[in-house]
Order: C-alpha cells, then sequence, then structure tokens
C-alpha cells in the first residue's frame, strides 16, 4: 500500500526546491510533452468556441432548457473526463504526473533523501513526485511571496 509522501513546508529550501526542479527537468525528458499537453490552450479555446455555438443552435431550433446545459457540460466533458478515462491523466498536469511514469532508481534515492522518508522504498510514481514538486513550489512561493 502507497504511503503518501509529505513535504513540510518549513523543511523546503531553494537548494531542495532546485534539486526537485531538476528531478522534474529529468521527467520531463524521459517522458516529452504530448499532444494533450500542446495543444491544450488551442484545444480549451476551440471546445469553449464550439459548446457555445452548439448550444446557440440547439437554443434556437429547439427551445428547451437542456439546451444550455450544453456549454456547462460539454468542455468538461470533453477536457476533463474524456482524457482521464481514454489516457489515465488529469487534464492541466504535465504527461509525466502519470502513476505509470515511475522515477528511476537515482532520482528516487535523491528524493527519498530530501524529504527523509527512509522507510519509503516503493517506486515513487509520476503523479506522486507532481504532487511533492508542486507543494514544494507553493511553500517556496508563500515563505517569500
Amino acid at each position: 500500500m502507497n504511503k503518501p509522501v509529505q513535504v513540510h513546508p518549513d523543511a523546503v529550501s531553494i537548494q531542495q526546491l532546485m534539486l526537485l526542479d531538476g528531478i522534474a527537468r529529468r521527467m520531463s525528458r524521459k517522458y516529452p510533452p504530448d499532444w494533450l499537453e500542446r495543444q491544450g490552450r488551442s484545444l480549451y479555446l476551440a471546445t469553449l468556441a464550439t459548446s457555445f455555438v452548439t448550444a446557440v443552435i440547439l437554443g434556437l431550433a429547439w427551445g428547451p432548457w437542456w439546451g444550455f446545459l450544453v456549454p456547462l457540460f460539454m468542455p468538461t466533458c470533453v477536457l476533463v473526463v474524456l482524457p482521464q478515462m481514454l489516457f489515465g491523466r488529469v487534464t492541466g498536469r504535465p504527461r509525466w504526473a502519470h502513476p505509470l511514469a515511475v522515477l528511476d532508481r537515482q532520482d528516487a534515492d535523491l528524493l527519498r533523501r530530501l524529504i527523509a522518508s527512509g522507510e519509503y522504498h516503493e517506486p515513487i510514481g509520476g503523479n506522486e513526485f507532481f504532487d511533492i514538486w508542486r507543494r514544494a513550489h507553493r511553500a517556496i512561493a508563500y515563505r517569500h511571496g
């Protein structure tokens, strides 16, 4: 059973954040951005425009109230639910932030030393590392912002 790896906000230094960024760079080279990640903004805008045009057409043609639900649910279905069902990806996260993207042994050992978790010997997935990396960035931004 996977235990959640925690990073204490007070324990993150700039040097540790730079090491975490190095691991993230290596992960992004190992798992380069795919089409969904590269075209995210244009896909989002196209989905929003299509949903509103579809709602207007449905509203003008039939006029039922459910035609106006299209702009509320279509972007969520297309941009969040569909990538999760088809690819197992969370929208807005890099491709390496996936449970099947496992850190190599050296990066996993470095991460264990950084978070001082000697008892955590299971492979660390990209989604767990992304959560650690994001919390560390938020902690530094909170402390220095």
